[in-house]
């Protein structure tokens, strides 16, 4: 079957990515489009939003659960989903940071009519995003990026700056977006803006104390007593219907199992996707979860055939590029969601980024051990590494992989294990996109970040890394965006500002102990998740791109018609053979350059529906 004739096919999609595509603007709580701001541009750019009611003196337009809140002079507008504090009390002085207190997501602008500032406050991870733009005494501020594209003054170009970021990380960390003209608010953060002045500052970071430390009994108590508080608190109100992403994995089971058992008798449902490659499906483990805390499972798989009918359509979902693939499983498990009527999911986000479960955290720790050696022993090393790699067997090149990157200190080691454009730099990038941008400059972002980090072990820095860039600027993004389409909120109750802080005063090695992640996260769990989900290799949610671009003609076909097409080359910004190469190489085995592949295609599609063209 061609390329072309897969895509028909694939037009309608099955179950469980059916409505994926229908645009739903309620009623979650955070579900809502709204643009406020000063000057004339306001209503230019505000397509398709009706006037918000009780705006006052301010532009406001809006559509879904935008709340607009007005005492006198001050007038606040935003979207709320809290679980601890009360929206009214943003009317209060901006210096007494009421939202500093709250639990929960929120995302609001102010308006002080007497002195004339704007504040704009996003939550502790930036769950809810918000973009800004000002010319002179203009200011336009938005809970979504294409609106603002159409102020006069945005230019419509891609910042090469961004770009590189993008294909370094998948994502555009704040405050940078894919246009200059245009910043979004990075998490735990307080835009400041008068007469044409502005400045934003920061309000929270996650800290590491680092002062638990005693019997492995006491602490797991404390844990599973903290970890069940603020899973339940994320229960919403009795009478609403909602649910829960089960993906199988240690996170989603215990939040699926804690919610299960608070109030028995009332079913909560789960929802949860999977595939049929091996290595990627994770059913057999939702279905164990579910069963055993008596959840009302819901289970849905989604194939090749349906992401290349959705993956067209991904830049309507994100107001970026974005490059993780695992939006496509997470926009079907909302869109299972939605269809079943639910408003509010609860996610496990952020769980290996507080227990200490991920894969690279234990991975770092043995490199570490390596950059400790002797520098002779690592230059034989790095030597041997060399010698054996760049062909296309796997295990040689992981060799080279391990010796390069151990070579290196934090955070070069921890940038390096997925550093695309820096590390291709002279082959991907043409001559006349390289003008723009440095090799460094992504590597120089990420170490402006770590060097930020509050803690003192080597680990709790990485996870801090991890909490502001890989969560708040990218898994999260991926579930809000996936989420908000299907008209449904999450809640996240591992990234719970309290949780994240008494997680930071446990000991590093409670996190990761040698090889042994979530080691008191295991303890602490016993008697809650299943034998069978606590000894479960780590897996992921991963969409499994990699083997159909390998073994799929079809979706290998399409990807590499639009990223070698006369349009795509026109951009110049890649070298077209060096692209026609990965998509050799990673079809040889030597190595996985999917990501890389998909990242590139998403930035394709997404340049070409909201840069060239007329805005939809």
């Amino acid at each position: 079957m061609s390329a072309t004739a897969l895509a028909a096919t694939a037009d309608a999609p099955t179950q469980a990515l059916n409505g994926v595509l229908d645009v739903r603007v309620a009623p979650g709580p955070t579900v809502a489009r709204w643009l406020v701001g000063q000057g004339a541009g306001v209503e230019a750019v505000a397509f398709g939003l009706a006037s918000l009611e009780g705006a006052g003196a301010i532009h406001g337009f809006g559509e879904g659960c935008v709340r607009v809140l007005q005492d006198g002079d001050i007038t606040v507008v935003g979207v709320f989903d809290l679980l601890v504090g009360r929206a009214d009390d943003a009317l209060q002085g901006v210096d007494l940071r009421p939202w500093m207190d709250w639990r929960g997501r929120f995302a609001f602008v102010r308006h002080d009519r007497a002195s004339g500032e704007w504040c704009a406050v996003v939550d502790h991870f930036g769950t809810v995003p918000l973009f800004h733009t000002a010319k002179g005494e203009q200011l336009l501020v938005a809970s979504h990026l294409k609106p603002l594209l159409r102020a006069p003054w945005v230019a419509r170009r891609a910042d090469p700056a961004a770009v590189f970021h993008f294909l370094n990380f998948a994502c555009i960390p704040a405050p940078l977006t894919i246009v200059a003209d245009v910043q979004r608010l990075p998490p735990a953060s307080l835009l400041r803006w008068r007469a044409g002045q502005g400045r934003v500052e920061r309000w929270w970071r996650p800290t590491y104390a680092e002062d638990l430390d005693g019997d492995a009994a006491t602490l797991a108590d404390g844990l599973r007593e903290r970890l069940v508080a603020a899973v339940q608190r994320c229960r919403p109100v009795s009478g609403a219907r909602w649910g829960t992403f089960l993906s199988g994995g240690t996170d989603s089971s215990s939040i699926t199992t804690v919610l299960a058992r608070q109030v028995p008798g009332e079913a909560v449902h789960s929802f949860s996707i999977g595939f049929a490659e091996a290595g990627f499906d994770e059913l057999e483990f939702a279905r164990i979860a579910a069963s055993a805390c008596g959840a009302q499972g819901h289970f849905g798989s989604i194939d090749e055939a349906e992401t290349l009918a959705v993956l067209p359509h991904l830049p309507e979902l994100f107001d970026q590029p974005f490059g993780n693939a695992s939006a496509v499983p997470t926009l079907a498990c909302a869109a299972m969601a939605a269809a079943d009527g639910r408003s509010i999911l609860v996610a496990g986000d952020g769980g290996d980024e507080i227990f200490g479960g991920n894969e690279r955290y234990s991975k770092d720790m043995i490199m570490q051990r390596w950059f400790e050696l002797p520098n002779a022993v690592k230059t034989l090393g790095r030597a041997i590494g060399r010698t054996v790699g760049g062909g296309s067997n796997r295990f040689l090149n992981r060799i080279d992989n391990f010796t390069r990157r151990s070579s290196l200190p934090n955070p070069d080691r921890f940038y390096t294990d997925d550093a695309f454009a820096s590390e291709c730099f002279d082959e991907l990038l043409t001559a006349s996109f390289r003008s723009s941008v440095t090799a460094d400059l992504s590597l120089q972002l990420l170490r402006g970040m770590y060097a930020g980090c509050d803690a003192r072990s080597e680990l709790h820095r990485l996870m801090a890394l991890d909490l502001e860039l890989a969560i708040a600027q990218n898994d999260l993004v991926k579930v809000d965006g996936a989420a908000r389409h299907a008209g449904v909120t999450v809640r996240f109750p591992y990234l719970d500002a309290d949780l994240v802080a008494y997680t930071g005063r446990l000991k590093a090695h409670w996190k990761v102990s040698g090889t042994e992640k979530r080691r008191l996260f295991k303890q602490a769990t016993v008697g809650i998740l299943p034998d069978a989900i606590l000894k479960k290799p780590k897996q992921g949610f991963g969409l499994p791109i990699s083997v159909w671009m390998r073994d799929r003609a079809p979706f290998r076909e399409w990807l590499r018609d639009l990223l070698l097409s006369e349009r795509t080359r026109q951009r110049g910004w890649f070298e077209p053979a060096y692209v026609a190469d990965l998509f050799n190489r990673h079809q040889a085995g030597g190595w996985d350059y999917s990501a890389h592949l998909w990242s590139l295609a998403v930035l394709e599609l997404w340049v070409r529906n909201n840069l060239e063209g007329d805005l939809p």
